[in-house]
């Protein structure tokens, strides 16, 4: 498994920004309906996976009590300057989802944007419930995403370039349905000055279907309440490319 990115988080956000709304701010409403249809005390949370830390510092403004956790220590800094100026407190770590430890459990934990499909064996995906179902407090929550096979069919099979006014982003991708394996070839090259040299990178993906996920998690010990298709995107043509996952412990 790869220890997280290296070359997109000099440029993630503005990267998202380009498709109109960053994830985050897609998945808040979402985030936000479900914790109040299952009556989710505002309280302790952790996101995990939480990249730039932009649903992490949303949660704390609405009163949450925030940790994040990320493989990518590129990402971790950049979480970390969204606090400067602030006066609501995150605690950002670097850690690797498949065995992280919190100094304490929370209510809630969130895993959004195909972060789970970095996991490339069912091994690891295992590690990382058992991870999650450990920090949790009794009758917590998990809710998180996953890309479904809709998703790697369908934008994993192309190249896509991103052109920025600072940089240029270009996503070789590739799926192989036989071993349900996503790979992207990313190059990204800058042209304000502030770097010199085109930064490359190889991230990895992976599908997992439904009955996996949900024979790990009830290995784990996790109780389904939720589980459908949707599409967060304003690309309604390519369909419901992610699927919503919410579980108790």
């Amino acid at each position: 498994m790869p220890t997280g990115y290296t070359a997109l988080p000099k440029v993630y956000d503005r990267w998202q920004q380009t498709y109109g709304k960053d994830f985050s701010s897609l998945i808040l409403p979402r985030l936000l309906l479900a914790i109040r249809h299952y009556r989710i005390p505002k309280s302790t949370m952790l996101d995990l996976a939480c990249g730039t830390g932009t649903l992490a510092v949303m949660m704390a403004k609405r009163g949450w009590k925030v940790w994040g956790i990320d493989a990518s220590e590129g990402m971790v800094a950049e979480s970390v300057k969204k606090l400067v100026g602030s006066d609501k407190v995150v605690k950002f770590l670097h850690q690797d989802m498949r065995q992280f430890i919190l100094p304490s459990q929370v209510i809630l934990t969130t895993c959004f944007f195909d972060s789970l499909n970095h996991l490339l064996t069912k091994k690891d995906l295992l590690r990382t419930f058992r991870a999650v179902h450990k920090a949790l407090l009794p009758h917590g929550y998990f809710i998180f995403d996953v890309s479904n096979e809709l998703c790697y069919k369908s934008l994993w099979m192309r190249t896509e370039t991103i052109d920025h006014k600072d940089f240029t982003l270009v996503l070789k991708n590739n799926y192989n349905p036989n071993s349900h394996l996503g790979r992207s070839d990313v190059e990204l090259s800058f042209s304000n000055g502030s770097f010199n040299n085109q930064c490359t990178e190889t991230v990895y993906e992976r599908y997992f279907d439904n009955e996996e996920i949900n024979e790990l998690l009830h290995k784990v010990g996790f109780h389904l309440l939720q589980r459908d298709d949707f599409n967060f995107t304003r690309m309604q043509k390519v369909g419901k490319i992610k699927t919503w996952w919410v579980v108790q412990k």
